[in-house]
Parts: structure tokens; sequence; C-alpha cells
């Protein structure tokens, strides 16, 4: 059985600690480094973002346009700045940092060969060298990335928003329902309706309409019991004015499912509440966007992006059958296109 041996395994610990200064201030070097460079290209690729999910239609949000404007302003009077102290003040102490990192492992060969004297005296400049670069290095690091911080938790919000506008574009591309001229995607998100066979599909919301869109299997042929040729539909389940919804509340929908959100109608409109099953932020990012339909924010904010006044947007005036002159009574919801006449039954359009 190999003897212990105080005196190097005292050295050892120097060694270790030593390393590990070391690997201390190399991640503080690269991780200064990560951050400008994540900033730089997250920045750098808002514009092209918005560009995109705009010219595909999706006219909500538009705090995104001038927030995008001014990130990218920001970025571009600190950002050389920010970049000119990395390369001249951080990374220099990089090449230091692997300089010692290489004394490090001679220091450990010392020990293993026994040479106790020499281990002892290089021990002794490397933990000096090494606590000063770490410290160094954590002052330098500090200084590089204090001016990215209010920047990284905005571009972080505005990417937030644009992965929503992403993928509502991209889901009611997928839509089997047109869009109706006056109406504007807000809102997207895949979800199971958690009632009967819990069919899988997508909630749409726009500034006029909350609609359920499910994915239905059509057999196309079987052979020995056995399906061969199949298709998948969509087929809208639901189909409603933004308006008879009374509210969206966010809850646990299922013992497994989770976390969802039920959805609540007025309760003339004759619909039981439905639970729908998402992610728990999806559930978060629903509730925000229904109280920002519902609230109005989301046409002003359509308006806006499309260039339009928002008086310029037009008022829903009462209602008469132009059958019978009879004015309508009842309460007309946001995003309802027809009522029908109590009176004698004919259609009258909302205008």
């Amino acid at each position: 059985m190999q003897q212990s041996n105080p005196e190097k395994d005292r050295l050892y610990a120097r060694q270790r600690s030593i390393e590990s200064e070391l690997n201390e201030a190399s991640k503080g070097i690269s991780g200064a480094e990560s951050e400008v460079t994540s900033l730089d290209a997250s920045i750098g690729g808002l514009a092209s973002r918005l560009a995109s999910v705009r010219s595909r239609g999706y006219c909500a949000l538009s705090h995104l346009d001038k927030t995008v404007e001014l990130l990218t302003k920001k970025w571009a009077d600190v950002g050389p700045a920010v970049k000119q102290s990395l390369a001249n003040n951080l990374q220099p102490l990089g090449s230091q940092v692997r300089g010692l990192q290489s004394e490090a492992e001679s220091l450990r060969r010392e020990i293993d060969m026994g040479n106790t004297g020499a281990a002892e005296s290089l021990s002794n400049r490397l933990e000096a060298e090494a606590s000063s670069v770490r410290s160094r290095t954590t002052g330098e690091a500090a200084s590089v990335t204090a001016p990215l911080r209010e920047m990284t938790s905005s571009v972080g919000a505005v990417d937030r928003d644009l992965k929503i506008a992403e993928t509502t574009v991209a889901l009611f591309a997928q839509a089997a329902f047109p869009i109706k001229q006056e109406e504007t995607p807000v809102l997207a998100i895949e979800a199971k309706l958690m009632e009967g066979e819990k069919p899988h599909g997508t909630l749409y919301f726009t500034n006029q309409r909350f609609v359920f869109e499910i994915e239905k299997e059509v057999v196309l042929e079987k052979k020995f019991f056995i399906v061969t040729k199949k298709r998948i539909d969509r087929v809208v389940m639901m189909e409603k004015p933004v308006g008879a919804v009374q509210d969206i509340s966010k809850g646990r929908v299922g013992l497994i499912a989770g976390t969802g959100v039920f959805v609540q109608f007025r309760p003339e409109v004759g619909l039981p509440v439905s639970p729908f099953d998402v992610k728990a932020w999806e559930a978060d990012v629903i509730t925000r966007f229904f109280r920002y339909i519902i609230g109005g924010e989301a046409d002003r904010d359509i308006a806006t992006v499309r260039g339009v006044s928002t008086t310029a947007v037009p008022a829903i005036r009462m209602v008469r059958c132009s059958a019978c002159g009879a004015p309508h009574s009842g309460e007309i919801y946001k995003g309802q296109t027809s009522v029908s006449c109590e009176y004698c039954g004919s259609a009258m359009a909302i205008t």
C-alpha cells in the first residue's frame, strides 16, 4: 500500500487551488465574450425578423417597431466601445491565463517527480499571479458587460414577443379558415381540448374572432381492417366573436395535463367553459393577449402599424333591420358581423 506523503498532498492542494483560480478567470473572459457576441447577433437580427412577420400580415404589438429601432440605434452607439474594451482590456488577459495554466501543469509534474523545493517556489509565484489575474479579469469583465445589462433584458423581451409573432404567422398559414378583410392575426397556440375525445388543434385569436381548429384524421382506404391510406383535415370546431368570450383564466385542467386555460363564454352564448391543455408559459401568453384584444389595445396597435388614424377605425353604429326597420336592442359583441332581427328574423349586417 502506498504511504501518504503529507508534503506532496499539501502541494497538490495548492496546485488545485491555483487551477481553480485560473479556471474562474477563464470562465469570466469567455462569459463576457459570449455575452457581447450574443447581444450583437440578437440585435442584428431583430429588424429582419420584425420585417418578416410584418410582411406576412402580423400587425399587432406595434411597440416592437419603436423598440427594435431604439435598441438598434443604442447598440450602434455603445457597441463599438464595448467591443474595443473587450479586445483591449479583457482578451489580452486570456493569453496570460493560458500561460499560467500551462505553468500550473508544470507544477503538477514537479510535484509528481518529488521536486518539492522547486514545486514550493513555483507554487508561491503562481498563487500570487493566479489570484491577481482572476481579480483583474473579474473587474474587466464587469466593466465590459455593465452597459449590456439593460439592453440584454430589453432584447430578451423583444425576442419573446417576436417568437410569439413568428409562431402565430406560421400557424395561421396552416389554418383552413380564411382571414376576413377587417381582421388581423394576433395569436395562435397549439392546444388540446380537455373534453370528449380530447382533440389536438390550434387556438387562434384575431382582433375579431376566437377559433379552435382541430386536426381530424380521415381514412381513405383500408385492407383487412388495416388503414393503408389516410389524410389529415383541419376542421373548425369552435368559432365565436372574440367578444363572446367572457374570460380566459389559467388553471389546472387535469391530473396529468397540468396547467392550461379555461375559456368562459358569456351566459347567453350557451356554451360551457372549455378547458385547453397548453404549456404553463403559453397559458400566461393567452391570458395576456386576450386582455390585449378585448381591451381594444390590439385594434389601436393594428391601426398604428397600418398607418391608419385610430379615429378612422369605424365604431359600431345603431343596427336597424333592413326588412322591417326595427332596431337591434341586444348586446353586440366585439368581432360580431351579423345579428338576427328579433322581430322578423332577418339577418342584419353589423357595420
